[in-house]
């Protein structure tokens, strides 16, 4: 029996996200797959009518067991083909609230549908925040869904009312995940980074932090210092990040990828662009960016070693060399 709901929620969900063009008055209830109902047919004729039973719909597949992929197909379409229907959207708060609190890309997808009711309804979620932080986690640089991620991120974090501590934390989080991401996830991060210290200028101690007391500045040129950041905390609040530096992007500086250390090296220069484009960098990819390298103009050849050595483990005289030694030595160990 549960298996039978189950598949007619599927039917039912595959049969309404294939309407399109949703009306928004009764001028617009022209076009019909069939023929056009008779006027003794008001209730289809009905606007009011058609929104009711567009919305006891999906309210009906709201409450059936939806599987983690029919709720992201939803959470995908919900702005543009689900919300129109609904004179109250925010009857859809608990299904979008429990969506977002799922975690991993579930909570990504739900992301749009809860800013929305925040800003058009008025929605009241008071750990929005926190719970925007958690999801900054390992995989969130990896994900399909990153560049639309980004995207509302720098719509959340774009109010200049914000604490600076808590921007800090976001700015940090991401800086220490950008450090064993893809090159297409770091070309987002940097020039995201950039922006946000423009926006917010309290942030930018976090890059010109200098340290006055000599005694205190030779003992950590000589033993180091501990990063004030905790990695652990969920309460970006209470991170300390504001009080840590970001010497990710400086390590970022020396990436293997050439277009990633050149970008990271906007943090080391004056501040004199206003802002980046975000749009420019969502889109990046390994493909993207290895095609953009072999599109370029080679102006001086690279040098490359075009002699094949005669030995390679052994010495002219005889013997091992260096490197054999090494090799022998590891093979005795194995």
């Amino acid at each position: 029996m549960v298996e039978d709901r189950h598949f007619f929620a599927i039917g039912s969900l595959d049969l309404l996200l294939r309407i399109e063009g949703i009306p928004s008055s009764a001028t617009e209830l022209e076009d019909w797959y069939g023929a056009r109902p008779s006027q003794s047919s008001l209730s289809l004729l009905s606007f009011n009518v058609h929104k009711k039973l567009a919305q006891d719909t999906w309210l009906l597949i709201f409450k059936a067991s939806l599987k983690k992929d029919s709720k992201k197909r939803i959470l995908d379409v919900f702005i543009d083909r689900i919300a129109p229907w609904f004179t109250r959207p925010e009857t859809l708060m608990d299904f979008l609230t429990d969506s977002y609190n799922e975690g991993g890309a579930t909570s990504l997808l739900a992301l749009s549908g809860v800013y929305y009711l925040i800003k058009e309804r008025n929605l009241d979620y008071p750990q929005f925040y926190t719970k925007l932080y958690s999801l900054l986690d390992d995989n969130i640089l990896h994900s399909k869904h990153r560049t639309k991620f980004f995207r509302l991120l720098d719509t959340f974090l774009s109010s200049t009312h914000l604490p600076a501590i808590l921007v800090a934390s976001f700015i940090k989080r991401l800086s220490r995940l950008a450090l064993h991401a893809s090159p297409g996830g770091i070309v987002m991060v940097v020039p995201w980074v950039y922006n946000m210290m423009k926006r917010h200028p309290q942030c930018t101690f976090m890059l010109h932090r200098e340290i006055r007391d000599e005694n205190v500045k030779k003992q950590i040129e000589s033993n180091g210092m501990e990063d004030q950041f905790d990695m652990a905390e969920l309460d970006p609040m209470q991170t300390k990040a504001i009080d840590s530096c970001l010497w990710e992007l400086l390590s970022l500086q020396s990436h293997y990828h050439p277009n990633v250390a050149t970008l990271a090296k906007i943090i080391s220069a004056q501040f004199t662009k206003q802002e980046y484009n975000l749009e420019d960098f969502l889109d990046h990819s390994y493909n993207g960016l290895i095609e953009a390298e072999l599109g370029k103009d080679i102006k001086k050849a690279p040098v490359v070693e075009f002699e094949i050595p005669k030995r390679i483990v052994t010495k002219d005289e005889g013997g091992l060399n260096e490197f054999g030694s090494i090799l022998q030595q590891a093979l005795e160990v194995a």
